[in-house]
C-alpha cells in the first residue's frame, strides 16, 4: 500500500499526470485542498503547478502504514515539513489530510 503512496508524490515530483489514475480512486478527496474534486482536478492542479514551479520537489522521509486503511507520510515542500495522512481503499488513496508541523504542535 506504501507504494501506492510513493507513487502519488514520484507524480507531483516529475509532473507525470498518467500516474493519477492509477494511485487515486474516482472520488478522490483531498482535505487540504477542497477545490480539487477528483481525479482530472488532480491532474490539472500537477500540470499547473509544474508548469509555474518546475523545481518544485516533495520529499519524502518516511512513509508509516498503519493498522487498518490509513498511511502518514513524512516530508517537505518547499522546506517546510509536512505530514499526510492517507486513507487508501481498494489499494487506492481515497482521501487526503495535509498538516505543518505548527498545526501539530511542533515548533522547527
Amino acid at each position: 500500500m506504501t507504494d501506492v503512496v510513493a507513487r502519488y508524490f514520484e507524480m507531483w515530483n516529475s509532473g507525470d499526470v498518467g500516474i493519477a489514475r492509477e494511485v487515486l480512486s474516482p472520488g478522490w478527496v483531498d482535505h487540504g485542498h477542497p477545490e480539487i474534486d477528483g481525479v482530472a482536478d488532480v491532474e490539472h492542479a500537477v500540470a499547473a503547478v509544474r508548469a509555474v514551479s518546475p523545481g518544485l520537489r516533495f520529499d519524502v522521509d518516511d512513509i508509516l502504514q498503519g493498522d487498518g486503511d490509513l498511511v502518514a507520510v513524512l516530508g517537505r515542500v518547499g522546506g517546510r515539513r509536512l505530514v499526510w495522512v492517507v486513507r487508501l481503499a481498494d489499494g487506492l488513496m481515497a482521501e487526503m489530510w495535509t498538516y505543518t508541523t505548527s498545526t501539530l504542535g511542533g515548533d522547527d
